[in-house]
């Protein structure tokens, strides 16, 4: 009889056993990453609930009265997530080593509809929990509860559909029908951020920036940037808003882009004995310019905006930090990038959680973690 659902999940319940068992008989190692989880968690707490629930309040009152902007910008993301995690298992279920298996087409049916349901419902729960933390922060009346959480609620299971039904169509049609409706040759030459023994890292990650850029693989982002430009702005702000969501949005594709470069070289090169020092020194050249495009083109948008010059210092300080993070974490995580993202996003939550009380020790604590997942990466096999 043919299994319900496709294998990969019966091999995913497997490994996750296989991990646990791993903690429980390495229980000194499990037990100080509980006491400093804890500890960190402690911090966190203290910092929350020092936070005015009120203010964030009177700010989601004003969006619950504009239920259709949040509806929209929900959709969007969920459109965004559901379609780039689906599309990325079927792609795996198709591509990868599980392509050759015999399993029928219902089956991998129904694991892709599972896996984008099970996602979307743990995005509006995640949603829920944030809402309801600030509700427990304030003091006053909260009336916008119910109806900001509709509107995001609604939005979010519709976008999430529409993002399924997207990947669905697109993996009904085949290969060799998909056009190539974009070109990854870049604009301009840049020699100098060649590896002087691995001169294609870098030129294969700027490849793959490009390529996304051109395909439109941020369009949803742009909807949500041009949401949050208000009506009758004046020019000069106008320009520095839309200098720093291009820069953000330019950025975030680029770091994605060069992760992945990074796991498909991991995968390339696993035969052969590269050094990590190596390794990483060639996968971090692209990541650095990108750094540095987006500082100018951000800092400048920020002083077109009249901000002072140490909030432009402390946005460049910041996106550094982050992308430092968050290319450790895929340095460490190579050979399972999905646990790269979910740690870099724990931790970039936590750090900015931190940073509303403790904006001092931030910066030090961001490197520390950041030297933490080098050293781990240096040392992994």
């Amino acid at each position: 009889m043919a299994a319900y659902f496709h294998p990969r999940l019966q091999e995913t319940r497997r490994v996750a056993g296989n991990r646990a068992r791993r903690l429980l008989r390495l229980w000194p190692q499990t037990l100080f990453h509980l006491v400093a989880g804890g500890a960190l968690l402690f911090l966190v707490g203290a910092g929350v609930s020092r936070i005015d629930g009120d203010r964030i309040g009177l700010v989601l009152r004003l969006l619950a009265a504009q239920p259709l902007t949040i509806a929209v910008a929900f959709a969007a993301f969920g459109f965004a997530m559901c379609r780039s995690s689906t599309l990325a298992l079927l792609q795996e279920l198709r591509l990868g080593w599980w392509g050759a298996a015999p399993v029928p087409q219902a089956a991998t049916r129904r694991s892709l509809h599972l896996n984008a349901i099970l996602l979307t419902a743990f995005g509006n729960v995640v949603v829920l929990f944030v809402l309801a933390g600030i509700v427990a922060l304030s003091r006053r009346s909260t009336p916008w509860f119910v109806p900001l959480l509709t509107s995001a609620s609604l939005g979010f299971w519709l976008g999430s559909g529409l993002g399924y039904l997207a990947v669905r169509r697109l993996g009904a049609r085949t290969h060799a029908k998909v056009p190539q409706a974009h070109s990854s040759a870049a604009l301009l030459p840049l020699r100098a951020l060649d590896h002087p023994q691995l001169r294609n890292l870098p030129d294969w990650q700027r490849r793959e920036t490009v390529r996304r850029w051109r395909s439109g693989g941020r369009t949803w982002q742009f909807l949500a940037l041009g949401l949050l430009v208000p009506m009758g702005m004046p020019l000069l702000p106008l320009t520095g808003l839309l200098l720093l969501g291009i820069a953000l949005i330019w950025y975030g594709l680029a770091l994605r882009a060069s992760e992945y470069t990074l796991v498909r070289a991991t995968q390339l090169f696993a035969a052969l004995p590269l050094p990590f020092d190596r390794f990483a020194a060639g996968t971090l050249r692209y990541p650095l310019f990108a750094w540095c495009c987006a500082s100018v083109l951000g800092a400048g948008g920020l002083l077109l905006q009249s901000a002072k010059p140490w909030v432009a210092a402390g946005f460049i300080v910041a996106i550094g930090l982050g992308g430092l993070l968050s290319l450790c974490l895929s340095w460490r995580y190579r050979h399972r990038p999905h646990l790269a993202r979910i740690r870099a996003t724990a931790e970039v939550v936590l750090l900015l959680l931190l940073a509303y009380q403790f904006v001092v020790i931030v910066p030090l604590l961001a490197i520390a973690l950041a030297a933490r997942h080098y050293v781990v990466a240096r040392s992994a096999v």
